[in-house]
């Protein structure tokens, strides 16, 4: 058996239908059918059970998924490490970062030891929306993200490690009537415009903020924003109010004040990759930036 077939199995298995998986793998569905029934002939047993309407695997093809996908990481990353030794430990790390936050205090260290020790690998710092992030992280076109915990837990294939832990607040501007106010309700709030990011730019994040409006009581008029940019713009000109966690750069804007509020999500700072990302600097990166101290999640 080889690995080209394994790499078949396995896109199929996840698939759950050859026409899906063949164009995955861009070849055509006959030879997709024709190495995973040399596969099952190879192997003596069946792997996937078919009718007109649906495909899935036997209990065979559901433990030789598992065990396959470790073996496929394991040979990826194996070449992976290969080239980048061979290469003198040469290449790019890009690393995507949330829109306004601040993270200026957490580089330092890591940059020096990269400087120092790697000089050949270059580091590519960006910022981007919640939802970029995570396209770019699936995309494999970042190796690494900087973003907020609710944004990456249950999503498949990631894994993270908290940096810091931080929380939600109210962010309001200096002239608003509870700009002096030690702790605040969101319903203090009913009659302000809550500035959200759109859906577009975060499924999550304005849902998580909607379902609190609605367990105290009331449907908040709501000002979209297309970034997080953009929503700390119009709390800056007094336009609305937004929720915001204590990373974020306006903490330091006296423009604003921050007023401590009940939970409404996780925002904790974590650090995420690509569990298919093979680019073993990525690990370097992670065993430096976050020092062994990070919170993993239990979705790893």
């Amino acid at each position: 058996m080889t690995l080209t077939q394994i790499k078949y199995f396995i896109t199929a298995a996840k698939c759950l239908n050859f026409t899906k998986a063949a164009s995955q793998l861009y070849i055509t569905q006959p030879a997709l059918s024709r190495q995973i029934v040399a596969m099952e002939q190879e192997l003596n047993m069946q792997l996937f059970v078919r009718n007109n309407r649906s495909m899935k695997l036997t209990p065979s093809a559901v433990v030789l998924l598992e065990e396959f996908e470790k073996i496929y990481n394991q040979y990826n990353l194996a070449i992976a490490k290969a080239q980048n030794s061979f290469e003198g430990m040469s290449g790019n790390l890009n690393i995507g970062i949330l829109d306004g936050t601040y993270v200026g205090d957490l580089f330092p260290e890591v940059l020096n030891h990269f400087s120092k020790f790697y000089p050949n690998v270059k580091i590519n710092l960006r910022n981007y929306s919640f939802n970029r992030l995570i396209e770019k992280l699936y995309n494999n076109e970042l190796d690494l993200i900087i973003t907020l915990k609710f944004d990456l837990d249950e999503r498949e294939k990631i894994q993270y490690e908290v940096i810091e832990k931080t929380r939600d607040y109210v962010v309001v501007h200096k002239d608003h009537r509870l700009a002096g106010a030690k702790y605040v309700k969101l319903s203090d709030f009913k009659d302000d415009f809550i500035m959200m990011v759109s859906p577009e730019d975060s499924e999550i994040s304005p849902k998580l903020i909607l379902d609190a409006c609605k367990r105290e009581g009331f449907n908040p008029k709501i000002k979209f924003a297309s970034s997080l940019q953009e929503e700390m713009l119009w709390v800056q000109a007094g336009v609305g109010v937004c929720i915001l966690d204590s990373r974020n750069s306006l903490m330091t804007n006296n423009s604003v004040r921050f007023l401590p509020v009940d939970t409404i999500s996780d925002p904790s700072l974590s650090l995420a990759w690509n569990i298919d990302n093979y680019n073993p600097m990525k690990k370097v990166f992670i065993d430096i930036f976050v020092g062994g101290k990070g919170t993993k999640n239990d979705n790893n």
